[in-house]
């Protein structure tokens, strides 16, 4: 009887995917708090609340969770995703024969997360209020991005590289 097992897999080219995922969620979470922060300013600014206490009190907690809210969605996404390559490359089976290959790999997504990071600073220039409530995700996808790429990716190649052949637990 065949046993079936999840792919687990931790590698450079995960961390492609991770970037992705967290580039993608700062993007759809910058432009919901601007949304966000566009429709408290007009219920504020257009009358229609009648200074209700109950109205005003859910437009400044929307006001201060909002950033928050997002900020820590992208740093827990990004934080958890890079834990999980780092922890599932211990189960990869790796041949130090293609030590060339992932580092043409780490090449290729140190290229991708300079991209990301000019098309965010484009997202920030725009959303420049949004993007100064959201520290964390600055910080992330900020001018270091591809620097922190690759540290983690050659944390990830050192990892797989010590368990290599008979080392690695079936």
């Amino acid at each position: 009887m065949r046993k079936i097992t999840l792919n687990k897999k931790g590698d450079i080219f995960q961390l492609s995917f991770v970037m992705i995922i967290v580039f993608i969620t700062a993007m759809v979470g910058i432009l919901f708090l601007a949304f966000t922060n566009q429709v408290n300013d007009y219920w504020v600014v257009s009358g229609l609340l009648n200074q209700s206490e109950a109205a005003t009190s859910t437009v400044a907690t929307m006001q201060a969770t909002a950033p928050l809210t997002t900020d820590y969605a992208v740093f827990f996404i990004f934080l958890g995703s890079t834990l999980g390559i780092c922890i599932s490359a211990v189960r990869t089976k790796f041949s130090p024969t293609l030590v060339f290959f992932f580092i043409l790999l780490l090449i290729l997504t140190i290229f991708i997360a300079s991209g990301i990071v000019n098309v965010y600073s484009g997202f920030a220039e725009v959303l420049p209020n949004e993007a100064a409530q959201l520290t964390l995700t600055g910080i992330i996808l900020g001018k270091y991005m591809p620097l922190m790429m690759a540290i983690i990716g050659g944390f990830i190649m050192i990892i797989m590289y010590s368990k290599q052949g008979g080392e690695i637990i079936s």
